[in-house]
């Protein structure tokens, strides 16, 4: 054989024996590949708590990392690091356990921005995969990019406080409650309050002081306002606080006309064995009346004084006094009361009457039981004598029947 001859031979050796060598080292290749691709670390969601924050803002980036094998296997966290631009590393968490196949972790991060603008944060996640096999790879980085927009915080105006007025039925010449409600909004307490309750018409005692009012509280100033005219009228609240900041209400009232309508009654009535004498007043007005003092005459019999504080709109009010030989027939009854600013008075011509019922007995709320004299139970003897002598032949009749 030639000399260029053994040398081709031996080329041809080479070339066999390198080929030989990577087809080994590509199977080997080809078997990690095989081994490793079924499991996957990933970043699979990336949430942010606003990612439209203000300067100085803080901001929680929360990823979550995920491991997906349909074999077993491991993903143990060793660092998740978040970083911003300009700022570099800005939150990090480490030592986070180990993650099996299928499963996820959240790992929430937090970062504030010094300057507004459109700032692109950066996850990153490193760790140490097992394979199924029990093989282990070190993870140097996995990436996932979050996007925010920085903006220079709004300047936050104060929240003014609310006034709300309301109002009973307004009547010309008679006191109306009015109550003045002031609520705090703000995050702030208020200080230093002075309400001033203004309108047409009369303002018992119109200016109310309090010193604070806490933030998100509320509270109420009770005024008696008399208005002077009949038709629209207008109450306005102001309310001036912290030293120099006031806010003001309206509110629009319908005053109507002053109505009176005080009706008087009586009547005798048995209470407890004792007799007494009832008033009752009656107001169908459309205002209150209060003081209101009673009196009485029939013929030559005076009847009983008696005192009632105050009877309200369209309602009534009762006074129960003890009385003796208190007149039963035609009364003249006379009513001295005040309404709005006035004094009043009304009389009446009434029959004072008295229950039927025997005066024996009578049940706590001055109702009378009817009772007869004397008897068993409320029943008259006769009658008692009557249901004895009854029962006692209709159990002789059915002795001789049970004896027969």
């Amino acid at each position: 054989m030639s000399q260029s001859e053994r040398y081709g031979l031996a080329q041809l050796r080479v070339v066999f024996v390198v080929g030989i060598l990577c087809c080994s080292l590509l199977a080997g290749v080809g078997l990690t590949t095989a081994s490793s691709s079924d499991i996957y670390v990933t970043v699979s969601d990336v949430t942010v708590s606003n990612d439209e924050p203000t300067t100085g803002e803080a901001v929680t980036v929360t990823p979550t990392v995920s491991l997906s094998s349909q074999q077993d296997g491991g993903f143990e966290i060793t660092q998740v690091i978040l970083t911003a631009p300009d700022q570099g590393r800005v939150d990090e968490a480490g030592d986070l356990g180990v993650i099996a196949a299928g499963e996820s972790i959240d790992v929430p991060l937090q970062t504030t921005f010094d300057t507004a603008g459109e700032k692109r944060l950066m996850v990153k996640v490193r760790g140490i995969r097992t394979d199924a096999d029990g093989s282990t790879q070190k993870i140097g980085v996995i990436k996932r990019p979050v996007y925010v927009s920085v903006s220079e915080p709004s300047s936050n105006p104060v929240t003014e406080p609310q006034l709300q007025i309301s109002t009973d039925r307004a009547v010309a010449g008679s006191d109306v409650p009015a109550t003045v409600t002031v609520s705090n909004g703000d995050d702030n307490a208020l200080t230093d309050l002075v309400l001033r309750l203004e309108g047409n018409g009369t303002v018992e005692d119109p200016t109310r002081v309090r010193p604070t009012l806490g933030a998100g509280n509320m509270t109420t100033f009770d005024f008696n306002v008399q208005p002077e005219k009949i038709g629209s009228n207008s109450l306005e609240a102001t309310l001036a606080y912290n030293s120099g900041s006031q806010v003001t209400a309206t509110r629009s009232i319908q005053v109507e006309p002053l109505r009176e309508d005080v009706g008087l009654y009586a009547s005798v009535l048995e209470q407890n064995g004792s007799t007494v004498l009832q008033y009752r007043v009656t107001n169908q007005g459309n205002a209150p009346v209060s003081d209101v003092s009673i009196s009485g005459q029939g013929g030559d019999t005076q009847l009983p004084d008696a005192t009632i504080g105050t009877v309200d709109a369209a309602s009534a009010e009762t006074v129960t006094i003890p009385a003796t030989n208190a007149l039963v027939g035609t009364a003249e009854l006379e009513a001295t009361y005040t309404v709005g600013d006035r004094t009043a008075q009304t009389s009446q011509t009434v029959e004072v009457t008295e229950s039927t019922a025997t005066k024996s007995q009578t049940s706590t709320n001055g109702e009378q039981s009817i009772t007869a004299a004397g008897g068993f139970g409320g029943l008259p003897f006769t009658g008692v004598s009557l249901v004895l002598i009854g029962l006692l032949s209709v159990g002789l009749v059915g002795y001789r029947q049970w004896d027969r």
